[in-house]
């Protein structure tokens, strides 16, 4: 079967490449952006799923020294994250090997940590085993050194 195909939008539907968090003051959060990790998106035939599906933040090399990511100033709340409901206070540090599973909105903890990619009419209310929705946030410590930071967001998983 084909590859997964991943596309990431806001909740505005439209896609995210970047996202300019402005400034932060220390000891404060950012605004919180909300994220749906689609997999073949309105896809008319089947593709693979994406399993053992995780994000984590890195260092723009790929690396997890900077102070963003060493410091896991990067926080994200999922309706599914390591297998379990998130609540409203159930914001999570990301950050280098710090990785948390996530599985699609609709699928279950004995599908496993799963976007499936079957095929789909690309609607929220009908497609819910196809994507994930996950809130990204940062927040600054008060020892922050300032400056402006840059960083990514990393989605792995695997197909067979």
């Amino acid at each position: 079967m084909a590859a997964p195909s991943i596309t990431i939008v806001n909740s505005s539907d439209a896609t995210i490449a970047n996202w300019d968090v402005g400034t932060v003051q220390a000891n404060t959060d950012s605004n919180v952006l909300t994220a749906i990790i689609w997999n073949n998106r309105g896809g008319a035939t089947a593709l693979s799923d994406l399993k053992e599906t995780n994000i984590t933040a890195l260092d723009v090399d790929g690396g997890s020294s900077s102070d963003v990511v060493a410091g896991k100033w990067t926080w994200i709340n999922a309706a599914h994250i390591n297998g379990s409901m998130s609540s409203s206070s159930g914001w999570q540090p990301v950050g280098g090997a710090d990785a948390f599973s996530l599985r699609a909105d609709g699928l279950s903890a004995s599908d496993g940590y799963t976007i499936s990619g079957a095929a789909n009419d690309g609607t929220l209310a009908n497609s819910s085993t196809n994507y994930c929705t996950i809130h990204i946030k940062v927040h600054v410590p008060l020892n922050a050194t300032p400056g402006t930071k840059n960083w990514k967001m990393r989605l792995n998983g695997y197909y067979t």
